[in-house]
C-alpha cells in the first residue's frame, strides 16, 4: 500500500505536498504533546497549575517552555 502512495506521490505532485503536509501536520502534533508534558511537570514542581501551563505549553509550545523555565517557584 506505501508503494502504492509514493507512485501516486511521483505522479502527481500536488499529491505528494499533500502528504508530506500530512506528516509535518502529525510531527508538530506530536511536539506539541511533548511540549505540553514537560510544562506541565515543571510548572508542577514549581507550585503552579499544571494543568493552565499544560495547556498553554500544548498552543505555544517553545515559548511557554521557555517562560515556565524562568519564572520563579511559588514555593518557599
Amino acid at each position: 500500500m506505501l508503494h502504492n502512495v509514493v507512485l501516486l506521490a511521483s505522479d502527481n505532485v500536488e499529491a505528494a505536498g499533500f502528504i508530506l503536509r500530512g506528516i509535518k501536520g502529525i510531527f508538530v502534533a506530536i511536539g506539541s504533546i511533548i511540549a505540553a508534558i514537560i510544562c506541565a511537570v515543571i510548572a508542577g514542581t514549581k507550585g503552579r497549575s499544571a494543568i493552565g501551563w499544560g495547556i498553554l505549553g500544548l498552543f505555544f509550545s517553545i515559548i511557554t517552555l521557555i517562560v515556565v523555565i524562568v519564572i520563579p517557584s511559588k514555593r518557599s
